[in-house]
């Protein structure tokens, strides 16, 4: 689900980020992009708070879900806490279950990096939910965003969010469009 280029700028823009940064993952699904990101923050110090319903109610997922990842055999929160044990990133993770849109009502921390992957068809719901809590230059990514490479509705949130002058080094890699804001 994610590109060999994808992974390598994720794992790059997590290890260039300040000593004890605060990444927010939405959307984890088995943890690939988490490892990536884990990876690059080992470093720094940094932590990823991982959002994802996971395998729970799976019925209340298929009624709000956009249809572009399988719901059978998804992993649990347990599978993907175990993979990241095994590979020795757990460290870096926490592993949140829930959805986007209910975490955020308890969120109390800054945000140094968003890195947006959930439920494409919220795209631009979860970055003004969350879009609060971003520090002076943080980024913010979108995954499936690029018009070409990615989904129509990810590529319009990313033209509303990134269509300000907030926004600095814009640049996309394959269907990632990632910007970093300016103050």
């Amino acid at each position: 689900m994610i590109r060999h280029t994808e992974a390598g700028m994720l794992y790059q823009w997590a290890a260039a980020l300040p000593a004890n940064s605060v990444i927010v993952e939405i959307g984890c699904y088995g943890g690939l992009s988490t490892s990536y990101l884990a990876t690059g923050c080992a470093g720094n110090g940094s932590k990823i708070y991982a959002i994802d319903p996971f395998a729970s109610d799976l019925n209340l997922q298929a009624a709000r879900t956009d249809h572009a990842v399988r719901l059978e055999n998804k992993p649990s929160r347990d599978q993907v806490a175990q993979r990241l044990k095994q590979s020795g990133l757990a460290q870096h993770v926490e592993l949140i279950e829930g959805y986007s849109q209910e975490v955020v009502k308890n969120w109390n921390r800054k945000i140094d990096f968003l890195w947006i992957d959930g439920n494409h068809d919220r795209a631009y719901e979860d970055y003004t939910d969350w879009a609060p809590f971003l520090k002076p230059r943080a980024r913010v990514a979108l995954h499936d965003a690029h018009p070409v490479f990615g989904l129509t509705q990810v590529a319009e949130a990313a033209r509303k969010i990134f269509s300000t002058d907030e926004w600095v080094e814009l640049e996309h890699v394959k269907s990632i469009i990632t910007g970093v804001r300016k103050s």
